[in-house]
């Protein structure tokens, strides 16, 4: 089963443009509890930086309105949870 992923969007530093990000959930989620740098990545140029206060803070903010729902056994067959995305996609930073 793959990892969940969280994609949010994320602007580059030197153009501006807005582009859409994604990290496995579990690395930012010790990214974030540990104090580690979070590595972003904008399309356009190819360009890496590691993330600032506020882009942690956002970032965190899309991690805390995340739902997760827990199937049951009962309620769901295999194929029913096989068909369920396992991305999350948040709103604009």
């Amino acid at each position: 089963m793959p990892e969940p992923i969280l994609k949010f969007p994320v602007t580059c530093p030197d153009c501006a443009l807005e582009s859409l990000a994604e990290m496995p959930i579990a690395l930012i989620a010790n990214a974030l509890l540990t104090g580690k740098s979070l590595r972003l990545h904008s399309n356009c140029h190819d360009h890496y930086w590691t993330a600032t206060f506020a882009e942690r803070e956002q970032i965190r903010s899309a991690l805390s309105e995340i739902r997760v729902d827990m199937p049951t056994a009962t309620h769901r067959s295999h194929a029913e949870r096989a068909h369920k995305s396992d991305s999350v996609l948040v709103g604009s930073l």
